[in-house]
């Protein structure tokens, strides 16, 4: 990528735009000589159905939102890196014949037309050399379909806004914590989203799983809607609220109407559902390794990654480190961000896709 003089003086502003199903988070950050100075996050609610299974549904309400997250912040986007929603993409470990780049690219739309109903010319496609061998290639490839990437890249042309990069969250992820050489061996990560979380098995240069779990943060969040369905006042008792799962042992669902109505019954109560949608997580957490650890048994995960924002739920994350046997690190998106001066951040399980897609991009960039 070609640079001004200025911009070897000042460093390169990159922003990131990660794109949910109920929100939208971004990053802008400058970086010079390998350091990242972040300048401005935030989050964006945005309504239930604007986005839907990772595809763009109301693109006028879109275009103004994103607008007004660059209005709002005076942000100067430099380099502005995307991020779809989940829901729409492909990331596998392909091996190929060697062949040459210029064939290899069309060979691979060929390839992934098995997994995928889409016709050749509606794929975008990309892929990362993981080990060249003397007859084989190992490849990480990425594909969306060229629709759905044409959706969000409307929302920043309306904005005469340039994009130069689209990531996708598996691989912004696994960017993350290998800069930090936490994936030297392979690891499990869970990020726990608003409307599915995701688990991934991948080490620096390999992966080797990537699925949707239906339990989300958003089920927590519907324990605690009363009455009408305010989400906002929901969210609020949700980050009150303490989870012990102790509590969760001690009561049965109550079978009287007067007794779901009384205080301390309907804590005990949303105590057992919490603690049941946090079990149907860790089963999918337990599936996930039995199968990998079976499948790769020269190569066991040990170690679990967590982010996303339904940690957020006091005692979630300690009733994973008392119920998994694996060691538990929580993933610290900012570690290698110093923060500008009268900085708003906000909390950092949000922004672990932002802050890779830019370390990818900048390491992509120096390589």
């Amino acid at each position: 990528m070609a640079v001004s003089p200025l911009s070897l003086i000042r460093g390169i502003k990159y922003t990131s735009i990660d794109f949910g199903h109920n929100s939208i988070k971004y990053l802008n950050s400058r970086v010079k000589n390998g350091k990242f100075k972040l300048l401005a996050s935030g989050r964006r609610e945005i309504p239930t159905g604007t986005i839907e299974n990772g595809k763009v549904i109301d693109t006028h309400l879109l275009t103004k939102i994103v607008g007004d997250i660059f209005d709002e912040k005076n942000m100067n986007p430099g380099v502005l890196l995307v991020t779809p929603a989940p829901g729409q993409e492909f990331v596998r470990n392909i091996k190929m014949p060697k062949m040459p780049k210029e064939e290899l690219q069309e060979a691979l739309i060929w390839e992934v037309q098995d997994f995928l109903d889409l016709e050749p010319e509606e794929i975008a496609l990309d892929y990362i050399v993981l080990e060249e061998k003397a007859e084989e290639l190992d490849l990480l490839v990425t594909v969306i379909s060229k629709e759905v990437l044409n959706s969000y890249l409307e929302l920043f042309n309306n904005n005469m806004l340039k994009v130069k990069v689209f990531n996708l969250e598996d691989m912004a992820l696994i960017s993350l914590l290998a800069a930090s050489n936490q994936l030297t061996d392979p690891a499990l990560i869970l990020d726990i989203g608003t409307n599915k979380s995701k688990i991934l098995i991948a080490a620096k240069n390999k992966f080797y799983l990537s699925r949707e779990v239906g339990t989300s943060a958003q089920d927590f969040t519907n324990l605690f809607l009363e009455g009408e369905a305010d989400y906002q006042k929901a969210e609020i008792r949700k980050k009150k609220f303490k989870f012990f799962p102790e509590q969760a042992e001690e009561t049965e669902e109550p079978e009287n109407l007067d007794l779901m109505l009384s205080e301390i019954e309907t804590t005990k109560t949303i105590q057992k559902q919490v603690k049941n949608l946090a079990d149907e997580i860790i089963f999918e957490i337990n599936r996930s390794l039995e199968y990998h650890n079976e499948r790769y048994a020269d190569s066991s995960v040990n170690k679990l990654y967590l982010t996303g924002g339904g940690l957020l739920l006091n005692g979630l994350v300690d009733y994973f480190k008392t119920e998994l046997d694996n060691e538990i690190a929580l993933i610290k998106p900012l570690e290698k961000f110093y923060l500008a001066d009268n900085i708003n951040q906000i909390n950092n399980y949000f922004l672990a896709t932002t802050a890779g897609t830019i370390i990818s991009e900048v390491k992509h960039n120096e390589s």
